[in-house]
């Protein structure tokens, strides 16, 4: 079987995200998401069809959709493939003048997903994964098609596609890489969240991590050169040791804050005791 083929194997079988995280993603699942979601199922035709229809290869994608990333940014069927979804008449549904396309070819994959992912289509196409492989994997080879879920760096390793080029001590080193650029990010902004909640102002924490955030997103995300993530990581850890010292800054105060404010209590249970102390003592009227 030639490369080519096999790619469009699967492209039209996309690997899905690996079973382990299924249960994380029904734990999420609030009663909220869930009649938002149904409200979705009555609104746009589309997902209401293909939702009731007896053959699994159809129905199944709105089950996985409902549980993707796609769904609470308001992404839907019509966003990829095209097509009417104002109407429950097939032929209105899947008009062509209306841009609808079924499966979409794999070398255009890139461009639709690159109508919202503009900068990660922008690295990839003269990526050694883009013209270079001749687009082979895509965007839906690692992410999925329908149950698109956010990016982690557990979850580049994908089986059946990296494993067909890649050695596995390439993925576990560009594994740590990608957690060394965006790990400590999203450790500043956990501790901004909790810091936050105590009444301590983290705006300028807040934006210099989001910074560093889209400094790897433009300059390493989708890239797949090693040398060139290298740098760029390289970089970052350089600004990464000023956002740390803001945060503990900030924590401090937040241990002062708390330490006055225990002051304060403990001053007032004192006067408070003194002067029922005072009231006890004053001889009866």
């Amino acid at each position: 079987m030639s490369r080519r083929t096999t790619y469009r194997t699967r492209t039209a079988y996309p690997a899905r995200a690996p079973l382990i995280l299924l249960p994380l993603l029904f734990l999420s699942w609030t009663t909220a998401d869930y009649a938002e979601a149904q409200q979705s199922v009555m609104t746009n035709n589309c997902v209401s069809c293909h939702a009731d229809l007896d053959d699994e290869d159809m129905s199944l994608p709105v089950a996985e959709w409902l549980r993707s990333a796609h769904r609470p940014a308001d992404i839907y069927c019509q966003d990829c493939h095209g097509g009417n979804p104002a109407t429950m008449v097939e032929d209105e549904a899947h008009d062509v003048e209306m841009d609808f396309v079924g499966l979409p070819d794999p070398y255009v994959v890139h461009e639709m997903c690159g109508e919202c992912h503009q900068v990660q289509m922008e690295n990839y196409v003269p990526s050694p994964h883009g013209l270079e492989g001749d687009f082979w994997p895509n965007c839906v080879d690692c992410h999925s098609n329908h149950e698109v879920i956010q990016p982690q760096a557990s979850l580049i390793s994908i089986p059946d596609n990296c494993e067909d080029c890649h050695e596995q001590v390439i993925m576990d080193d560009y594994i740590a890489l990608t957690d060394r650029g965006l790990e400590p990010v999203a450790e500043f902004r956990r501790a901004a969240e909790e810091i936050r909640s105590a009444g301590v102002p983290v705006d300028q924490i807040v934006a210099q991590a989001t910074l560093a955030r889209d400094a790897y997103i433009e300059q390493a995300s989708h890239v797949f050169v090693l040398e060139r993530m290298v740098a760029v990581v390289d970089s970052l850890e350089q600004v990464y040791p000023g956002i740390r010292k803001e945060v503990e800054t900030a924590r401090t105060e937040v241990d002062t804050r708390r330490r006055f404010g225990w002051m304060f209590i403990g001053l007032f249970l004192v006067a408070a005791g003194v002067i029922w102390l005072y009231r006890r003592s004053l001889p009866d009227a």
